[in-house]
């Protein structure tokens, strides 16, 4: 029997799946992080070798036939990264054992399409449009950082939400039930608490996310402020996914437009507005929400590129049963 691992990492952790080549999932192992833009080359491969040591401790048989590794990791998007991180995990690995490296989006689009051609829209903390077209090609929208970029992210969501809070209690501002949800949040009495909280944060951006979910709240208890903003950010993201779709899918009659991140978890608000706003535009876009986590699509990564270009039923039905979303 052949196997193979699949590999989903960021700047915080990694994690590797061990899995035969008809997706029956051996195990799942987590180490630290392999964004070889912000780790030290030394780190990402001290992550690799704790991947790989576990792996084959715990199934040595297994482990000595994998054919195929595949890597999809953030900070690989340029070809410099990819060999750098390709050096790091070959040196950990029989020269038996083909390995490939792609940013960690590809995981998160066959997460969706199974290995197939589309478009992802990612939203989390940041955000991202990323696609692949039929002949291999690749391209992107947005994914520039927080500070240039960004729309639609959590961080984005989050920003405009206390922005309108402060601008409601200036009393420049439509009044909205966000100022007292926010102020609850932090826990804070008054703005200027609210301020200091946010400036004095050692990553103002860690506090400033998950505000997000709080526009989320006072959407569904139909504040118009927040309704604008949500409003504002799936326009944003709409926009990126028409781009992407009309460069390089222009004769498609039908894409996959996979959302994928935790901005969309609540599958009731931003996946229903994407929905309907694309619907209103094209027919030629079919909007999925993944089924299995971004790991899985690393597996999936593997078996396409190591051995097989479709991937069937079967294998995916197995996927499904090892690696639901949520489950990471």
């Amino acid at each position: 029997m052949v196997y193979v691992i699949g590999i989903d990492g960021g700047g915080t952790k990694t994690e590797a799946v061990l899995a035969d080549r008809v997706g029956h999932v051996l195990d799942i192992v987590k180490a630290g992080p392999t964004n070889i833009n912000t780790t030290s080359q030394k780190e990402v491969q001290r992550t690799f070798h704790t991947l790989f040591q576990v792996l084959q401790e715990k199934h040595p048989q297994a482990f000595k036939h994998v054919s195929t590794v595949f890597a999809g990791l953030s900070g690989a998007g340029s070809e410099y990264a990819r060999y750098k991180v390709k050096q790091l995990m070959t040196n950990e690995l029989p020269k038996t054992v083909t390995t490939y490296v792609e940013p960690d989006t590809i995981n998160a689009l066959y997460s969706g399409t199974y290995g197939e051609a589309g478009i992802v829209q990612i939203s989390g903390t940041g955000s991202i449009t990323y696609c692949v077209n039929e002949a291999g090609v690749h391209d992107r929208i947005g994914g520039w950082g927080y500070l240039l970029g960004d729309e639609g992210s959590g961080y984005d969501i989050g920003r405009k939400g206390i922005i309108a809070a402060l601008y409601a209690a200036d009393g420049r501002g439509e009044e909205t039930i966000l100022l007292e949800l926010i102020l609850n949040h932090f826990q804070v009495n008054s703005t200027r608490q609210l301020i200091d909280r946010i400036y004095q944060a050692p990553v103002p951006k860690n506090e400033i996310s998950p505000v997000a979910k709080i526009v989320i709240t006072a959407y569904k208890q139909n504040d118009s402020v927040a309704k604008h903003i949500m409003d504002e950010a799936a326009d944003d993201m709409v926009t990126s996914i028409l781009t992407l779709s009309n460069k390089l899918f222009p004769k498609s009659k039908s894409t996959p437009v996979v959302l994928c991140g935790g901005m969309f978890h609540d599958q009731t608000v931003l996946p229903v507005m994407i929905k309907e706003k694309i619907i209103s535009k094209t027919e030629r876009l079919t909007i999925l929400l993944p089924r299995i986590s971004p790991v899985g699509g690393s597996v999936i990564g593997a078996l396409k590129y190591g051995h097989q270009a479709i991937v069937s039923n079967r294998i995916i039905d197995h996927l499904k049963q090892s690696l639901k979303v949520g489950d990471s």
